[in-house]
């Protein structure tokens, strides 16, 4: 669907007086942003400090050239258009509110989008002021995907700004745990995170670290745990999941693992749990509580 504008009962119901509340937020809505746009592969760098750029890039299928004088307009949105589809859009999208960009633009020094869909000859760079609206546009080079840019974060917010950059570490691991939960949740999706100017590389973070991806959807999701946690939990676990038809009818473990990835995701839930297995050893205890911060 085209981007377009919410009617007003439906902002004044899900409205919200604050949509980022610190650069993790802006990593997770711009991440909620690319999985929507069908992205496989998300990339994502950060600068030290958490404020001064932000950036994520995306191979998905990009921005339509007649949505991107929208995209950072407030409650605007292609996933509803009233109230009404609320009831319809569990298990098919992640955002549907039309505020993280619009937030972005207003909160940042400067937010540049670059896209390009399928088609396009070139890609183009989009600059948005701090109402939404495209202050400068060219061409540029850039894959089929969205590239987009937040830079100085809180730069009209002094208060803000400064209680962020005293605890710029603990927002770096918040970003980081936030990126693993996404592989957990979605471990078909490559990821990655680049610290910017960092003095080593010890804060960057790339999931899978093998560079395969699993092609069984259970296999991927145990992988995706042993990525995070280490294989001295997960040794200990085994991977349960249940799944349902979209009527509320459960489908048995042969038939869900046979249609796995391939089967379109409103038409089935499932709820997958890692746990311990019943012979797991005595010091399970101890493993857990060794990733208790991540965990």
């Amino acid at each position: 669907m085209a981007i377009t504008a919410l009617p007003p009962n439906a902002v004044r119901a899900i409205g919200s007086s604050q949509a980022l509340s610190d650069p993790a937020s802006v990593v997770k809505e711009l991440l909620d942003n690319a999985i929507d746009g069908r992205a496989t592969n998300i990339s994502i760098e950060v600068s030290a400090n958490t404020l001064d750029d932000i950036r994520l890039k995306d191979n998905g299928h990009g921005i339509a050239p007649d949505d991107r004088a929208m995209v950072c307009t407030r409650y605007c949105t292609s996933k509803i258009r009233c109230l009404q589809d609320l009831e319809n859009i569990g298990g098919r999208s992640l955002g549907f509110r039309g505020e993280a960009l619009a937030s972005a633009a207003e909160m940042s020094r400067s937010l540049t989008i670059t896209t390009r869909i399928e088609g396009e000859g070139t890609a183009v760079e989009l600059k948005f002021d701090r109402k939404g609206q495209i202050s400068t546009e060219k061409r540029a080079s850039h894959p089929v995907g969205t590239t987009v840019k937040v830079e100085k974060f809180l730069q009209y917010l002094p208060v803000r700004k400064q209680a962020v950059e005293k605890v710029s570490m603990k927002m770096l691991a918040k970003v980081r745990r936030i990126l693993q939960a996404y592989a957990l949740a979605q471990p078909h999706l490559r990821l990655s995170l680049k610290i910017l100017k960092a003095k080593d590389r010890k804060g960057d973070w790339t999931y899978p670290r093998s560079g395969a991806l699993s092609a069984s959807r259970l296999e991927a999701s145990f992988n995706a745990a042993t990525d995070i946690f280490g294989k001295k939990l997960t040794s200990q676990c085994e991977l349960k999941f249940s799944s349902w038809s979209s009527n509320g009818e459960q489908i048995d473990e042969a038939t869900s693992e046979r249609l796995g990835p391939s089967i379109v995701r409103d038409e089935v839930y499932t709820l997958e749990a890692t746990m311990a297995k019943k012979d797991c050893g005595t010091d399970f205890p101890t493993v857990i509580m060794k990733y208790k911060e991540t965990y």
